[in-house]
Formats: C-alpha cells, structure tokens, sequence
C-alpha cells in the first residue's frame, strides 16, 4: 500500500480528524479564525493538493479521500478532494491539484494540474472539487458547488487555470474593484487535451458576471484546435481582454482544445 502524505501547518485554533480504513485514506479539515492555514495532501504516487489560504477572518472546510482502489489493477488509485474556504476583511486562498500518476500505455502521461489564486482587500469564497484516476483529471464541482464556484469583493484578482501536463490549457485572470461571481462548474484534461467549463458529463455551466471597475482576460493554448461554445474556432491560440469601468458579463465561455 503506497504512503499518503498529510502535512498541516496552523497558525490559530481549529478542528481537524482524519481517519484511516483497510480499504482507503480519508482527511477531514474544519478551520475558523485569523492567520495562516496550509494543507499537503498527498495521494500516494497518484496525486497532490496544496491548499493555503491567510486572513483576518478565514473559515472553511477540507475533505480528501486517497481511495486506495487500484482500479483494474492499472496501479493508479483515484483521488477526490473537496474544499470549501471563506476570507473576510482581506486575504487570500490559493488551491493547487496535480495529477501525478497514470497508466500510460493508454491513456499517455500524468502531470495534469488545476490551479486557483485568488486575493482580496475585502471577501472570497471558493468552493472546489477535484478528482483524478488512472485515465485524467477532473473539476466535479456538480452536486458540489454547481454556481459561483469563485467570488470575491473589494479589490481583488482572481486567477485560475488548467493544463493538461503538455503545456494545453485555458486561464482565466480578473482583476477587479467591485464585485465578481465565477462559474466554472466543470473542466478536465488528460495529456491528449482538455475541457474548460465544460466536461464531467454534465451540462454546461460557464460564466463570469462583474460589477464595478477592472479587466477580464481568458487565454487558451493547443497544439492542434481550440474550439469554444460562443462561435470561435482556432488553431493553437485564443486570447480575449475586455476592460471596463462599471460591469462586465460573459455568458458561457465553455471552451476545448487538443
């Protein structure tokens, strides 16, 4: 059975378990207070999540489950994480998720990667969900979060991305006075492409609605094609700034590439 790693660094009072079980690894986090909060959560050889967040008030909750399931027998267990982070009066909360494992010989090299930063003189609320196994990664946040997985007031700069381990991928990086919802219900990449989005099996869900003063870009890089939901096709590169004084909204950005 390959080690999971927990590594927790606190600086104020909180409630933590975890439990161990035969058949799987499970963590459980709860926080609620001002300063530091740091999480490694490593899953075997198969996956690592860093989650950190800082604030005068920061409250939240963490769960992570190594599976331990090695489904057929490909040596590659599946990984779920689950996190839901509040930060009031400044601060800010950064989530990182790589896939490390995969079984190669179908379904080609691990490295996948999704990354959320996001830092405020005033809120933010991020609520996530990520798995990976033998084949990919994926963004769950269906039955998790389905809206407004991203928020934030006051000054704040919001930035989150993925990459599919081959230098693939879309970003998304608001910095904004005011007030902003992100929606990113669903997303998922494996070393032949990705989804941003979009994915999972589900519906569609897809969209940035702003208030106030500040800019949006989205950035999308492929090898071959990026194909989006709002009309454009491309053949390896797709970049979209829109600055604005007072609002801003963006229907559905659903995108993919290879």
């Amino acid at each position: 059975m390959r080690k999971t790693t927990i590594a927790i660094l606190i600086v104020f009072a909180m409630v933590a378990s975890v439990g161990v079980a035969t058949a799987q690894t499970t963590f459980k986090s709860y926080w609620d207070g001002s300063g530091n909060f740091e999480i490694h959560f490593q899953s075997g050889d198969d996956a690592i999540n860093d989650f950190s967040t800082s604030g005068a008030n920061i409250k939240g909750e963490y769960h992570a489950i190594d599976k331990d399931d090695n489904p057929y027998n490909y040596n590659v267990d599946t990984t779920d994480v689950k996190v839901k982070a509040n930060v009031e009066y400044g601060g800010f909360i950064r989530y990182n998720f790589t896939r490390t494992d995969s079984y190669t010989r179908m379904y080609g090299n691990a490295g996948q990667n999704s990354y959320t930063y996001i830092t405020t003189s005033d809120t933010a609320n991020f609520r996530w969900h990520s798995w990976s196994n033998f084949a990919e990664y994926r963004s769950k946040n269906y039955g998790w979060q389905n809206s407004n997985q991203i928020q934030a007031t006051g000054n704040h700069f919001i930035y989150h991305y993925i990459d599919n381990g081959n230098d693939e991928g879309a970003e998304i990086a608001i910095d904004v006075d005011g007030n902003t919802d992100l929606t990113i219900m669903n997303e998922e990449a494996n070393s032949n492409g990705f989804s941003f989005g979009k994915g999972c099996g589900c519906y569609r869900n897809a969209h940035a609605d702003i208030t106030g003063a500040g800019d949006f870009t989205l950035n999308a890089y492929a090898d071959h094609t990026i194909d989006t939901d709002f009309g454009i096709h491309t053949d390896g590169y797709l970049g979209i700034h829109a600055e604005f004084t007072s609002s801003f909204h963006f229907g559905n950005f659903a995108l993919s590439g290879n």
